[in-house]
C-alpha cells in the first residue's frame, strides 16, 4: 500500500510553525513534503538509534532537521511532554521491543490534539504479522482511531491523542 505524502500532511493536520517529531527511515519524498507544510526542516527532529543518522536523513540535516541519538526510541526522558504536534514513524515498529512503550512515549511527546501516523511493512516483508499490529493499535485505548488501512503487506494508521 503506498501513502502519498500530501496525504500523511493532510492527516498529521500539518501547518507552519508545527514541530514535527520523525522515526524510522522515512521516505525522502515524505520528509520534504512534511518539511514544507511545518515551515521548513528546522521544525522536524529526527529521532535514530545508531551512532550516525541514516544515510537517506543526511542530506535534510544540512538543510536544518535535526537528527538526535535515542538508544531507547521508546524512552525519551530528554523531550519535554506535551511538545509535538505530530509524530510520524515509519517502518520502526518491527524493530521495538516495547511496542506498547512506544505508543505511550509518542502519546506523552504529543500536544492535545495532536497525532500519530505509523507507515508500517508488515509479514513477509518484516517479521511483524498483521495480527500482532492490528492487536496493538485496538490496544491504544488513550488515542483516538482517525484513520486505519490495512493491506497485504503494509499499513497505514493514524491516531490522534484527544485535547
Amino acid at each position: 500500500m503506498r501513502v502519498e505524502a500530501s496525504k500523511i500532511v493532510s492527516d498529521l493536520k500539518l501547518k507552519p510553525g508545527v514541530k514535527v517529531l520523525l522515526f524510522g527511515e522515512v521516505e525522502p519524498k515524505i520528509l520534504v513534503s512534511v518539511a514544507e507544510a511545518a515551515g521548513g526542516f528546522e521544525k522536524l527532529l529526527l529521532l535514530h538509534r545508531d551512532a550516525k543518522p541514516p544515510q537517506g536523513a543526511r542530506g535534510f540535516i544540512e538543510k536544518g532537521m535535526k537528527a538526535q541519538r535515542s538508544s531507547l526510541i521508546e524512552h525519551n526522558d530528554f523531550l519535554p511532554s506535551s511538545s509535538f504536534e505530530a509524530v510520524l514513524a515509519q517502518n520502526v515498529i518491527n524493530k521495538l521491543l516495547g511496542r506498547r512503550e512506544f505508543l505511550g512515549e509518542s502519546y506523552r511527546l504529543l500536544k492535545p490534539g495532536g497525532r500519530l501516523a505509523i507507515i508500517q511493512r508488515l509479514w513477509p516483508l518484516t517479521d511483524l504479522r498483521k495480527k500482532e499490529f492490528d492487536n496493538l493499535i485496538n490496544g491504544a485505548r488513550s488515542f483516538s482511531k482517525v484513520e486505519s488501512r490495512i493491506g497485504l503487506f503494509s499499513t497505514y494508521v493514524v491516531l490522534e491523542r484527544p485535547t
